[in-house]
């Protein structure tokens, strides 16, 4: 029995068989309203029911959300409450060469810009048939992709 790395380059044992979205929940109206006064939360991981299985189909997930804190009447703005304005969830599917371990494979600098591309690509469109503002341009896509990479958990 051969030992596997605990991480396999994405780059070089794995491609890209499949993305497709996951889910979405989208308040465009608020979205537009609410503005500059948004906050980010990007996270991307592996998703797999067994940490011990062995496959060729590796499946990792980008989810963005999108929350406003609103105050509450008579509540101070430090006290008030998150609306959630937008999540979207898109599906990356890949297929390695061998088995390995879910969860294994290592994060490509592709995989989480064109994720949040194609997320992007579909929340504009959702608010552009809202008659709305496309709200995810390509600047603000490109600074969502650098703070993920530093490391900013709230962006």
């Amino acid at each position: 029995m051969s030992s596997m790395p605990d991480q396999i380059p994405i780059a070089a044992r794995a491609t890209v068989c499949g993305d497709r979205l996951y889910g979405i929940s989208m308040r465009p109206q608020e979205l537009s309203l609410y503005g500059e006064k948004v906050q980010f939360s990007l996270r991307y991981s592996p998703i797999f029911d067994d940490e011990h299985e062995q496959t060729d189909r590796h499946f990792k997930l980008l989810v963005l959300e999108i929350e406003v804190a609103t105050a509450q009447e008579g509540v101070s703005k430090m006290g008030g409450r998150r609306l959630q304005l937008l999540k979207c969830g898109w599906e990356l599917e890949l297929a390695t060469p061998a088995l390995c371990r879910v969860g294994s494979l290592a994060e490509s600098d592709e995989e989480v810009p064109f994720l949040l591309g194609r997320i992007a690509d579909t929340v504009n469109e959702l608010a552009r048939r809202a008659g709305l503002e496309a709200p995810l341009g390509p600047e603000l896509v490109a600074d969502l992709v650098s703070r993920y990479r530093t490391g900013e958990a709230a962006i």
